[in-house]
């Protein structure tokens, strides 16, 4: 029997299936939905076959799912799907651990759709559309919120009355926890100090969307995202943290709705709004290259703040035993990781420019002499969902829960 994970974003949706019993891969792709083009390109990887498709008349992800399902059938007919695993982004805190899908674990994602609009409304739809194509398989929510339900309470709590949090639930819920627990792991394992409780780690999560996790051990101490996905960093569309006055004078001195501005929040602000070139980090790159002013000053301020967030999480650790740098930006910009670097020396981390160059996973990139390690670690956030689905369905076999 195999596991099916889904890892849908906003214009992509990964997915691999892996062996039940053992976790291991046994193939993967990724379909690109790209709004402003015709077409759409859908990706397949088994063993050493690789396959790329651009089809035209792919609307959405329903489409895309009977592409992926139809390719894959032939490599799952002696092996079929006996569970999908759906990564959720946020889950409040209902879900601190992989859960099955049901009526009530349906609501509540719709329910948090407000304060994840650009996921849990997308994350629900493909639920319910791989249900009816694969009734008989178990399908399972993987929460990116699960991770930082163990947040201490000064870590989640806003400085806000506090009769907001028992009336409302206004609290800091974190998010790509799949993601930062993966690198966790994976750093504690590079640096030979697994379960090791006193390992200090600073994780940066860069891609279209940004965070960072301050780690003891295996437990986060803190993180950028807040309340919504929208907190934080600065990130490809979203603004990241702002001051909380400038969306109330938009709304009360220049007549700007709260729909106009929680949509350039979400989806006009950050690399794009800075830069005026995309959302891109490689065509920022690009632009700034070319002698862009604007995409030189977004790639600027986006490092300045990537840095200033890995100062004030190592003091919040009381020092430093590894940063990693993970997703898009992280694994793949040189570029990008020197500039974070540039001045961290102050906390004792220096970068080897070689070793940064060379790109290479899951390898130690730091000079020598710095007192702190410095990592690329690719994260596996498929992976670490279908380990959290084979873990439940582990556990309702020993329990004899259905």
């Amino acid at each position: 029997m195999s596991i099916l994970v889904l890892n849908a974003g906003s214009s992509t949706l990964k997915y691999a299936v892996f062996d039940q019993s053992t976790c291991g891969e046994l193939a993967s792709g990724i379909a690109i939905l790209d709004g402003l083009s015709e077409s759409t390109q859908l990706r397949l990887q088994y063993g050493e076959v690789q396959q790329t498709d651009t089809v035209a008349g792919i609307a959405g992800y329903s489409e895309a799912m009977a592409w992926i399902l139809g390719r894959l059938k032939p490599l799952v007919d002696d092996d079929p799907i006996h569970a999908v695993g759906h990564r959720v982004v946020h889950g409040g805190t209902e879900f601190s651990q992989a859960t099955l899908v049901d009526a009530r674990v349906c609501e509540s994602i719709h329910r948090l759709s407000m304060l994840a609009p650009l996921h849990n409304p997308l994350a629900l739809s493909l639920i319910e559309t791989v249900q009816t194509m694969i009734p008989s398989a178990k399908h399972v929510a993987v929460f990116d919120t699960s991770f930082f339900t163990q947040l201490p309470k000064r870590a989640w709590l806003y400085p806000l009355p506090y009769e907001w949090y028992e009336q409302y639930g206004i609290r800091r819920f974190g998010f790509h926890g799949i993601s930062h627990a993966y690198c966790a792991e994976r750093a504690a394992d590079l640096l030979n100090r697994k379960d090791d409780a006193l390992l200090r780690l600073v994780i940066c999560h860069l891609g279209n969307g940004c965070s960072a996790t301050a780690v003891r051990g295996a437990l986060p101490v803190s993180t950028t995202m807040g309340f919504t996905p929208l907190e934080g960093l600065m990130m490809g569309t979203r603004s990241g943290s702002v001051d909380p006055g400038i969306p109330m004078h938009l709304i009360q001195h220049l007549g700007l709705t709260a729909t106009q501005v929680e949509e350039t929040l979400n989806r006009q602000s950050g690399l794009l709004g800075v830069s005026g070139v995309s959302s891109d980090f490689r065509e920022v790159e690009l632009a700034a290259a070319s002698g862009d002013g604007r995409a030189t000053l977004a790639i600027e301020m986006f490092a300045d703040r990537i840095r200033s967030t890995i100062g004030a999480m190592t003091v919040t650790l009381g020092g430093i035993d590894g940063l990693v740098f993970t997703a898009g930006i992280g694994e793949h910009s040189a570029t990008l990781r020197s500039r974070v670097c540039s001045g961290l020396d102050c906390i004792g981390l220096q970068i080897h420019e070689g070793k940064n160059e060379a790109n290479q996973c899951n390898r130690d990139i730091a000079e020598e002499n710095s007192t702190g390690s410095i990592f690329i670690v690719r994260t596996m956030e498929e992976t670490a969902i279908a380990r959290e689905v084979k873990r439940l369905l582990t556990q309702q076999r020993t329990t004899g829960s259905s």
